[in-house]
């Protein structure tokens, strides 16, 4: 175990200890109302046809941090619903009534929940058979969803891709920089959770928890470096740090707290499975050398 004087130091971005500035990336904006990719926005079904999921960039397909909303196209069969953007309680549609359907997104990027269009009926997005899913890193659609009277609907086609080119800044109507839908899955309610809350005890405020896609309510679950080695040179560091699956992560270093900060060489990376990430990296030779990791949300605006 090295005893040279290694400090290692972790934050989730824009939140106090973390050195950076706070650069405003929960403002809103105006911004298209759909967040489905200008090129990559087809999916297809073999019994009716390509689906266009940006029509147009208002009534096209918005993905938020849980549910999916707005509608997509089909020439040979109309429009499809995907969710009016406002689930009852606040973060999931039920699905168990005509006015609170839709398509749910999980921290996992797995879709669940259903579609529904006039002429064709409801259109399910299932984890046993057709798996739709949405990969947190690039964006884009996999799997399948299924409608009793079109069959099919491949998300993803050799010849076509189907992409979210952002997740859309959430509504946050208290201003505490926590998304309302987080705090009412987390919470049921607005006003528990704040800036500088600690529900779980665990020295991490909720905003923290937050940013970094962690538990507020298990002391267990925060952004956390758990292991730390380095070489006999002190020129090649390994890290394991708590992670999750709907976050993204910078490993950087520095040699004094004042930066600039160094990358690791990995630039944003994607999750490891489980609960915990692991890298290995090459790094100037020091005998002090200070360590951090960010979570960052994916696919920001």
């Amino acid at each position: 175990m090295q005893t040279l004087p290694f400090k290692i130091s972790l934050c989730a971005k824009n939140v106090i200890p973390c050195i950076l500035l706070f650069l405003g990336d929960f403002a809103g904006g105006a911004v298209a109302s759909s967040t489905i990719s200008t090129t990559d926005r087809h999916a297809y079904s073999a019994n009716a046809g390509w689906i266009d999921f940006r029509p147009s960039a208002g009534d096209g397909v918005r993905v938020d941090e849980t549910f999916l909303s707005g509608y997509a196209y089909a020439a040979n069969f109309g429009w499809i619903h995907l969710g009016d953007g406002s689930p009852e309680n606040g973060h999931s549609y039920s699905n168990n009534s005509s006015s609170d359907y839709g398509v749910n997104l999980a921290a996992d990027g797995k879709l669940t929940g259903y579609a529904y269009s006039a002429n064709i009926g409801w259109i399910a997005f299932e984890q046993q058979w057709g798996q739709p899913a949405m990969n947190y890193s690039t964006g884009r659609f996999s799997g399948h969803a299924y409608a009793g009277n079109a069959g099919w609907i491949a998300l993803d086609t050799p010849s076509s891709d189907l992409a979210a080119a952002s997740i859309a800044a959430p509504a946050d109507s208290d201003g505490d920089g926590i998304s309302d839908a987080w705090e009412q899955s987390k919470f049921g309610n607005l006003t528990s959770a704040t800036a500088s809350t600690d529900s779980d005890g665990d020295g991490a405020t909720d905003l923290r928890e937050y940013l970094a896609g962690t538990e507020p309510t298990d002391a267990a679950s925060h952004l956390r470096i758990v292991s730390h080695s380095y070489n006999t040179s002190n020129s090649t560091a390994s890290l394991t740090f708590t992670s999750a699956p709907n976050r993204r992560y910078l490993i950087e270093h520095d040699t004094d707290l004042q930066g600039p900060w160094t990358d690791s060489g990995f630039g944003l990376l994607s999750p490891d499975s489980g609960a915990n990430t692991s890298r290995t990296f090459v790094h100037p030779a020091s005998s002090k050398l200070f360590f951090r990791v960010q979570a960052r949300k994916p696919l920001n605006p």
